[in-house]
């Protein structure tokens, strides 16, 4: 009897949903009115208008978790190009690591610095990266394709002013569209990564906006999309390109709906209903727990986990995946202790 109670509870294990699934990053940005001055000062009326864009995941990892850095970046453009605002919090500023000083230093990424990539074809195969440390040093390279790369290119027109906050530094920077590789309309979709590396705890911490996205793994990269004043963005017609360049399983939150392609389609959601299903799964789970006394130590660090996870974590994708990822930890936890019941 014991054997089937067993064998019934691992039938009934259900495999992470989520664990595999793709978080895409999507990206807006929208013209200026006016072009803001690039003083390192984001102040401008154009910055105050635009979206921010704060997500942020541990970097260099397939399925990574929240970032260790606090970022916030945002974007518009002109006739002229691009213009982008990024801020770089850090409770360390005086422990910044500031030792390059000279343009296109390969050394660059050794100092706290960031990394900005773009794919206007949005093909996965070649970038532009533009690099820059916390006093303005300076670093372009250009990936033609996989076999290719410029280290000797220059984006001409480029421009950067850096400016160190008290608890943060700012980046505000500009490029022609030419620097880019085209100029871009209403409509177009590139794929664009921001990444951060942090060098003031002693040691490296880096963070990307697009989960798994950097360097090598340009096909993660999160999708830009350049949209007139007033436009809205029409979900069908993204659900429709999503599902060309995405593999599934995928997902992508915007705001509170939620298009995601498990294999069978692209389908729509929102996100309260994907965060309820996922908490429904893990409570269900830890309710049918009985946990033996020599287990009650590791299931209140379970407990643990889950609580400062809700606390920290705010209502998004990355959220629904760590709850996945606790859940499938949750049932191995079962498991565990219907064996020990079971068998002991």
């Amino acid at each position: 009897m014991k054997l089937w109670s067993c064998a019934g509870l691992l039938l009934c294990m259900t495999t992470a949903l989520y664990a595999n699934m793709r978080e895409v990053s999507f990206y807006c940005v929208k013209p200026a009115a006016a072009a803001p001055v690039l003083d390192g000062d984001l102040n401008d009326p154009c910055w105050k208008n635009a979206m921010e864009y704060t997500s942020s995941y541990e970097y260099f990892k397939p399925n990574p978790g929240p970032g260790k850095l606090k970022n916030s970046f945002r974007m518009v453009y002109t006739p002229q190009g691009l213009y982008m605002g990024i801020t770089h919090y850090d409770n360390n500023i005086k422990n910044l690591r500031i030792t390059v000083t000279e343009r296109d230093d390969g050394e660059l990424w050794r100092d706290d610095c960031t990394e900005i990539y773009f794919d206007s074809d949005a093909a996965g195969i070649g970038w532009r990266k533009f690099v820059v440390n916390a006093i303005g040093t300076m670093m372009d390279i250009w990936r033609i394709d996989g076999a290719v790369i410029r280290n000797d290119w220059n984006a001409d027109g480029w421009e950067v002013k850096v400016k160190i906050g008290k608890n943060a530094w700012y980046v505000e920077t500009f490029w022609p569209w030419e620097a880019l590789g085209k100029k871009a309309k209403s409509g177009d979709i590139w794929t664009f990564c921001h990444v951060r590396y942090a060098w003031g705890t002693g040691s490296f911490i880096g963070t990307t906006s697009s989960p798994g996205g950097n360097y090598a793994a340009t096909s993660n990269f999160g999708f830009l999309c350049f949209m007139e004043e007033g436009k809205q963005i029409n979900m069908q017609e993204l659900a429709a390109e999503l599902n060309k360049k995405v593999t599934p399983p995928w997902c992508l939150a915007l705001d509170q709906q939620v298009l995601y392609n498990m294999g069978k389609g692209v389908q729509q959601t929102t996100l309260n209903t994907m965060l309820t299903g996922q908490q429904k799964k893990v409570r269900d789970i830890i309710k049918a727990t009985q946990v033996p006394d020599k287990y009650k130590k590791e299931s209140a660090a379970l407990q643990n986990e889950l609580k400062k996870m809700l606390q920290t974590i705010p209502p998004s994708v990355q959220l629904i995946r760590s709850l996945d990822e606790f859940a499938r930890k949750a049932e191995q936890f079962q498991w565990k202790t219907a064996l020990e019941k079971d068998f002991n």
